[in-house]
């Protein structure tokens, strides 16, 4: 879960953060200018905050966690500082623990929920979402995505006994359990990159 990304061009670094009473804030500093941190988004609720890239538009950044009921996911437009919550309708107070966007398409993004536990995905910057699998059976933190067929995803997290590192095929129509011995005996996961 990144609370540090630049903009795809490299001119922007994006820190999520908490304010002073604990809500979820984002900052922003140009990189010629990396003393003057500008606030970009509080949202006065929610409970967690991350920010990532978005591959092939320098003008988009996107904001995931809680922001409140019902906002997960925020699209942010560099250019105008303006924010649309794009979340999956439905989601009310649960939490965007992990989200990837494809590097050749910077509408198609998939994320994983906390609480229900799912894995959703949109093509069109979240105008719609479908579920890809539903209750993974732990909290997902990280995820990894094989774009060239993005029905093959790795899915990874503590489940309250273990790590678990998933992988699905086939959009969720058959799962396996990848992690091994040594990944089992970790804490958790925070990041799965694939190469």
């Amino acid at each position: 879960m990144p609370a540090i990304a630049t903009s795809a061009d490299g001119a922007y670094i994006y820190l999520a953060l908490e304010d002073a009473s604990g809500f979820p804030a984002f900052v922003r500093a140009a990189r010629e200018a990396l003393e003057t941190w500008d606030s970009v988004y509080a949202p006065g609720a929610g409970s967690a905050a991350n920010v990532a890239s978005v591959p092939g538009n320098a003008d988009k950044m996107l904001f995931y966690g809680y922001f409140g009921s019902g906002v997960q996911v925020i699209s942010h437009t560099i250019s105008t500082a303006a924010e649309v919550n794009i979340s999956p309708a439905g989601l009310t107070t649960k939490i965007v623990n992990a989200l990837a966007v494809n590097p050749s398409d910077p509408n198609e993004i998939i994320i994983a929920t906390g609480t229900d536990q799912d894995l959703l995905h949109t093509t069109n910057l979240g105008t719609a979402w479908t579920t890809i699998y539903a209750t993974l059976g732990f909290n997902a933190t990280a995820l990894a995505v094989q774009w060239d067929d993005p029905n093959r995803v790795f899915i990874a997290g503590y489940d309250g006994v273990d790590v678990d590192l998933l992988y699905t095929p086939n959009a969720g129509a058959f799962v396996s359990d990848e992690s091994g011995a040594a990944l089992k005996a970790a804490l958790n996961v925070v990041s799965v990159e694939l190469a």
